[in-house]
């Protein structure tokens, strides 16, 4: 059964459709509930992100938007004055998406992308870990999520894969004021297909969920910093092999 369900973020109102009879892999708990159910609380400096950094008239790029939590509350706070482009390569998520977005009425400042974002631009294989609204922890190109932990899918579908230089220089998208990745696992090949997008002076800011495995977390640092961007939560970032946590680059 779905059901639309009023949540209430940072005084922001915003529906989600949500199916409320499926249940996760371990039987544990609904994905969409559950996520509602944290909305206001799972990731709070993403929202201080969007609250200290974002303006109307702004670009936003949320690549792996899920269902679209994070970009509805920046579309809302904003009044829906800006473009916002959503990047959702799973097939579940991206359909609740688009319902999300049209739930709210801001087909006008959001749009959905069916594709993925990576290094290079071609044509792949996505695997869903879980085949679930609201499921995360998928993976582009072979089934191995964040610290190269391999999983049997439930699901494989085919996908376009476009670098952000792409999206920016050869598609010719509006190009954007801020970045927000969250992919569970090829973080560093996004960025690594972003040398150009890095380094322009229209981008703002750049929020980047990283797992903590190897030399990534350093590597995807120093691109950050060769491209003038800083990293605005030094201190509370923690490297420690394993933690999952999001680092907030900012031009200064």
């Amino acid at each position: 059964m779905s059901i639309t369900q009023s949540c209430t973020v940072r005084k922001q109102t915003i529906l989600l459709d949500l199916d409320t009879d499926q249940e996760s892999e371990d039987g544990i708990r609904n994905y969409e509930l559950w996520r509602a159910g944290h909305y206001d609380h799972k990731e709070p400096d993403t929202l201080d992100w969007i609250d200290a950094h974002f303006n109307e008239g702004d670009t936003l790029y949320d690549i792996g938007a899920n269902i679209g939590q994070y970009s509805l509350y920046a579309a809302k706070c904003l009044n829906g004055n800006a473009q916002i482009l959503t990047f959702e390569p799973e097939a579940l998520n991206f359909s609740k998406l688009n319902r999300n977005i049209v739930l709210n009425e801001l087909g006008q400042a959001m749009t959905a992308y069916p594709i993925a974002v990576s290094d290079d631009t071609g044509i792949d294989h996505f695997y869903s870990k879980a085949f679930k609204t609201g499921a995360a922890l998928h993976a582009l190109g072979r089934a191995v999520t964040q610290g190269e932990k391999a999983f049997e899918p439930q699901n494989r579908q085919g996908i376009m894969a476009v670098s952000l230089d792409d999206l920016t220089g050869k598609f010719d998208l509006p190009f954007p004021t801020h970045i927000k990745v969250d992919v569970d696992g090829i973080e560093d090949r996004i960025v690594s297909g972003a040398h150009n997008t890095l380094r322009d002076p229209r981008l703002k800011t750049f929020l980047i969920e990283v797992y903590m495995h190897g030399e990534i977390a350093q590597n995807i640092q120093t691109a950050f910093q060769e491209a003038g961007l800083t990293l605005s939560n030094a201190d509370v970032t923690d490297f420690t092999p394993g933690v999952v946590q999001n680092l907030i680059f900012v031009r200064e």
